[in-house]
């Protein structure tokens, strides 16, 4: 995602959650100046029908709303979409509430009423925070993907490969012959679009953190 202005760029969509309609409004116009695309909710019903066809890069949302309260709806949020940034705002913030917020996963905790600059500076972080997630998921999908493609003995080559140990001493845990293991490594090398052993690696951490 990005800012609206050149090209097909599209400005980052942030979802404000409030149950108080003048600070809708007012969130709502101070974001759309900053160049957002805005959508204003005033409940958590209203947010759980939008979710079912679309999810925000950032959501600015009450903690406590008349129909549930943020730390239920970012449970929910992170069950049906998986991670996405929230900025929780709170009228009545304590300590307390603030923890729970950020051990759930919130990008930040700000308490009202807020001014504009450090509101923004947290929209901004916690877009920028999704894109990367974003980016981060794509990237060991798109690794996962590629070792699908590799054949169960190819598999093996690779893990060891990765490990840093030669032909030789992959070839003799194999059971195999080196030249045998060479013809692997290229076949391995070749389906997954790696130049060098330094590739191999970081595919594998890819999809190790994707395990984890």
């Amino acid at each position: 995602m990005g800012f609206r202005g050149h090209g097909s760029v599209v400005a980052p969509v942030v979802w404000v959650v409030d149950d108080d309609r003048g600070v809708r409004a007012a969130l709502s116009r101070l974001l759309r100046g900053a160049a957002f695309q805005v959508t204003a909710m005033r409940s958590a019903r209203e947010f759980l029908d939008a979710l079912v066809h679309s999810v925000p890069d950032c959501l600015l949302m009450d903690l406590w709303l008349e129909d549930a309260t943020g730390l239920e709806l970012l449970a929910q949020l992170q069950l049906q979409a998986g991670p996405v940034p929230v900025v929780f705002l709170s009228a009545d913030a304590d300590v307390r509430s603030s923890v729970q917020a950020m051990k759930a996963g919130a990008i930040d905790f700000l308490e009202k009423p807020v001014e504009a600059g450090p509101l923004l500076d947290a929209v901004i972080r916690a877009v920028a925070r999704g894109r990367a997630w974003r980016e981060a998921r794509t990237m060991r999908e798109e690794a996962t993907s590629r070792l699908a493609t590799l054949t169960p003995r190819e598999r093996e080559v690779f893990s060891l490969v990765a490990l840093g140990k030669p032909n030789k001493q992959i070839a003799s845990e194999l059971g195999t012959t080196e030249k045998t293991i060479k013809v692997h490594r290229g076949r391995v090398m070749s389906k997954l679009g790696a130049d060098s052993v330094v590739d191999l690696v970081r595919l594998a951490q890819k999809v190790d953190q994707l395990a984890g």
